[in-house]
C-alpha cells in the first residue's frame, strides 16, 4: 500500500490553529496561567516586545509606588540596644548618696544607679520620682510624701518609707560625716506607714523639695553597717539603688586605680526604661587627656569641655557640644574690711562702670556666657524681666573717682587719694592711699584670662591691679575662710535651688559662711527671709526683684557673667535635649530618652 507524504503545515496555518485552540478552550476572557505559559507560541515577535515592555512598566510602577509609600510613611524610631562610653576626670571612690556630692565621678554614677523622692527634668524643673504625691501644710512647715508602690531596689527589695527615713537620718548624723549634713539640720523625719514619710521643718522653706533629690539607700543592706565603717563598705563601689541603671562591673589597673566602670540597663526600673543597654565611664587625670580619649576612639563622649579646649573639641566630629545653662555666677567681690578705699561707694561704683562684661567673658570663656548685673538668677524671677546690663563707661568712672578725691599725679599710672580737708597747705596725696589692689582668683585659664582683662580695664581709670592665683583645692582655707583678699574673682554655684540666701544673708557672713562680701543690710536680709516663706512663685519673685535692686544699689560686688556648661556628648547618641542643669550629673536628666540604635516603623 502506498502512502502519500502529507505536505508540511504552513506557519500561518499553524498560528491559526493555535489561536483557535486558545480561543475555544476557555470561556473566560482573561487568560489563565496555563494559557500565559503558551503565550510565546501564539504571540508575534512584535506582540512579545509590547508585552515585555508592558510588564516592565508595571514592575517599575509597583516598585516606584512601593518605594514612595515606604519613604513617605516610615520613620526611624529609637530602639533598645547599644552602648555608650564617656571620659571623666577623676576616679570613683564613694558611689553613695551620702558622700557622692564631693566627687563628680561619684555623683555621675550615683545619679544613674539611685533615685530620690524627686528628680530634675532636662528643663531643670522638679517632678515626682519615688514620690507619688507631695502634700504641703498651710504653714509651709510640713511635707507629707506618699511613695509609689511599684519601686524596687535592684536586689528585688521594695523601696519603702523606712529606707527614706534611714537615708535622711544618716545624712543628718555627724557620725556618717556626710558633706550634706548641714543641709538637713533642723528637719525632723518620720514615717506613718510603709509608704508615707513626713518631713517637719522649723521654718517654712519653699525650696525644700529641691533637697529631696538625694538617692535613697536600701536600709536592709546599710542599717547593720556601723556609721564609722560606712566609707569602707563594698557597696560604695558596687552600689544597689533603684535608678534606671545598675552596677555591672569595674576594672582596675595594677596599681589599684579604677580605670573603667560599667552600668547596665535596669530592666526592673519603675519609670521610663532607658534604651541604651550599657554605659561605661573611663577615668583620666585631666580634661586634655579625657578629650584625647575621644579623639583616639577610646571614648565616645567627655563629661566636660573647659573653655580652653572648646576649639579643639569642635574639630572632633565624634562630639556634639551641648550647652545647658548652669546656676553659676562669676563675681568680683570687694573686701571692705581689708581695704579702706572700698568703703567709699564711689570707688566701687567706678570699678563697676569701668568693666566691660562682654569683653571679660569673651576672653575667659570664648563668649559662651550671659552677662549679669545682680545676684538673683533669672529662673528665680518667675518671668519678671531681669535688670538691664549697663554698658561700660570709663568716662563716668573717671568722673566718680575725680569727685571722690582720687587724683592721678603727673607721670603716675595710679590714682592717689587727695589730702583730706584740714591738711597742711601744699600737702601731697599719700601713696599709702593709692588705688592699688591685689586681685585673688583661681589658678585656671578661665579665671586668669578674666582677671587679666579686669586688670587691663581698671588700669585705664588709674587703678592698679596685681593678680594672685591660688590652686582651687587651697582656695577655701588660704583665702575664703580667712577673707585674705582685696578683690576676689570666683564663681558661686546655686546647686540645689536659686535661693540667694546662702550667699547674701548676713548670717552667712562668717569665716565658714559663703557671704564672701560680708554683706549685711537688714532690709536685704528681710527680703531673703520673706522670699523663703512664700509659697506663691510670683510673690517670691517680687521679693527677689526688690532684693536684686537693693544689692545693685549697694555694690558689694560686681556681677560679671553666667557661663554655660559645655558637655561633649557622643555624636552617635540621639535624643538628648538639655536646657538647664544645676550640677554636672544633671546632664543625665533625660538619659531614658537617649538612644544609639533605631528601627523602621510604618506610620
Amino acid at each position: 500500500m502506498l502512502f502519500r507524504k502529507r505536505p508540511p503545515l504552513q506557519q500561518t496555518d499553524r498560528d491559526l490553529a493555535l489561536r483557535q485552540v486558545a480561543a475555544v478552550s476557555k470561556t473566560k476572557r482573561f487568560p489563565t496561567m496555563r494559557q500565559w505559559a503558551h503565550a510565546g507560541l501564539v504571540l508575534t515577535r512584535r506582540e512579545k516586545s509590547v508585552l515585555a515592555g508592558a510588564w516592565t512598566a508595571v514592575v517599575l510602577a509597583v516598585l516606584f509606588l512601593g518605594g514612595w509609600y515606604f519613604f513617605a510613611h516610615h520613620a526611624d524610631v529609637p530602639a533598645v540596644g547599644g552602648s555608650y562610653t564617656e571620659a571623666l576626670v577623676g576616679e570613683p571612690q564613694f558611689v553613695n548618696p551620702l558622700y557622692a556630692s564631693s566627687n563628680d565621678p561619684d555623683a555621675d554614677i550615683a545619679r544613674l544607679v539611685y533615685s530620690g523622692l524627686m528628680r530634675r527634668q532636662a528643663d531643670g524643673t522638679l517632678v515626682d520620682d519615688l514620690a507619688s504625691d507631695v502634700h504641703v501644710s498651710a504653714d509651709g512647715k510640713t511635707y507629707t510624701i506618699t511613695m509609689r508602690a511599684d519601686a524596687r531596689f535592684q536586689n528585688g527589695d521594695p523601696v519603702q518609707a523606712k529606707d527614706v527615713v534611714f537615708t535622711y537620718s544618716a545624712l543628718q548624723d555627724p557620725l556618717y560625716r556626710s558633706p550634706l549634713a548641714g543641709t538637713y539640720q533642723g528637719v525632723d523625719i518620720s514615717q506613718t506607714d510603709d509608704r508615707t514619710v513626713v518631713f517637719s521643718l522649723k521654718d517654712p522653706d519653699a525650696f525644700f523639695p529641691s533637697f529631696l533629690t538625694v538617692g535613697i539607700l536600701p536600709s536592709n543592706l546599710w542599717s547593720d553597717v556601723a556609721p564609722r565603717n560606712t566609707p569602707l563598705a563594698a557597696y560604695n563601689l558596687k552600689p544597689i539603688g533603684s535608678g534606671p541603671y545598675r552596677f555591672k562591673e569595674f576594672e582596675k589597673d595594677r596599681n589599684g586605680n579604677i580605670r573603667s566602670y560599667t552600668l547596665e540597663r535596669n530592666a526592673g526600673y519603675y519609670g521610663a526604661k532607658p534604651l541604651i543597654d550599657t554605659l561605661t565611664f573611663k577615668f583620666y587625670d585631666d580634661a586634655q587627656s579625657a578629650l584625647k580619649a575621644v579623639e583616639t576612639r577610646s571614648a565616645e563622649g567627655v563629661a566636660y569641655v573647659p573653655p580652653e579646649l572648646e576649639a579643639e573639641a569642635q574639630k572632633t566630629k565624634a562630639l556634639q557640644l551641648l550647652r545647658p545653662e548652669i546656676p553659676q555666677q562669676t563675681i568680683l567681690f570687694f573686701n571692705q574690711d581689708r581695704q579702706t578705699a572700698f568703703k567709699d561707694k564711689a570707688v566701687r561704683q567706678a570699678i563697676a562702670l569701668a568693666l566691660d562684661r562682654r569683653a571679660i567673658m569673651q576672653n575667659a570663656v570664648g563668649g559662651q556666657a550671659e552677662p549679669i548685673v545682680g545676684p538673683v538668677l533669672d529662673e528665680a524671677l518667675d518671668g519678671l524681666a531681669p535688670p538691664a546690663i549697663p554698658a561700660p563707661d570709663p568716662i563716668a568712672a573717671n568722673k566718680l573717682l575725680d569727685d571722690a578725691g582720687y587724683a592721678k599725679p603727673d607721670g603716675s599710672d595710679v590714682r592717689l587719694q587727695k589730702p583730706a580737708p584740714g591738711s597742711k597747705k601744699g600737702a601731697k596725696p599719700s601713696t599709702d592711699r593709692a588705688l592699688s589692689f591685689t586681685l585673688t582668683t583661681v589658678q585656671t585659664p578661665e579665671f586668669l584670662q578674666a582677671a587679666q582683662t579686669i586688670a587691663t580695664e581698671l588700669s585705664a581709670i588709674g587703678i592698679k591691679v596685681q593678680i594672685s592665683a591660688v590652686d582651687a583645692q587651697d582656695l577655701a582655707k588660704t583665702t575664703l575662710e580667712t577673707r585674705s583678699f582685696d578683690l576676689l574673682l570666683v564663681s558661686l554655684f546655686y546647686s540645689d535651688n536659686p535661693d540667694p540666701y546662702p550667699f547674701w544673708h548676713s548670717s552667712q557672713a562668717t569665716m565658714k559662711g559663703l557671704n564672701l562680701a560680708d554683706y549685711a543690710v537688714k532690709g536685704a536680709d528681710d527680703l531673703l527671709v520673706k522670699a523663703r516663706g512664700e509659697s506663691d512663685p510670683a510673690a517670691r519673685a517680687q521679693d527677689y526683684e526688690a532684693f536684686d535692686t537693693q544689692v545693685m544699689n549697694d555694690v558689694p560686688a560686681v556681677f560679671l557673667y553666667r557661663p554655660t556648661y559645655a558637655y561633649g556628648l557622643g555624636a552617635d547618641v540621639k535624643g538628648a535635649s538639655l536646657e538647664r542643669i544645676r550640677v554636672p550629673s544633671d546632664r543625665f536628666s533625660d538619659v531614658a530618652d537617649w538612644y544609639v540604635k533605631t528601627r523602621w516603623k510604618l506610620k
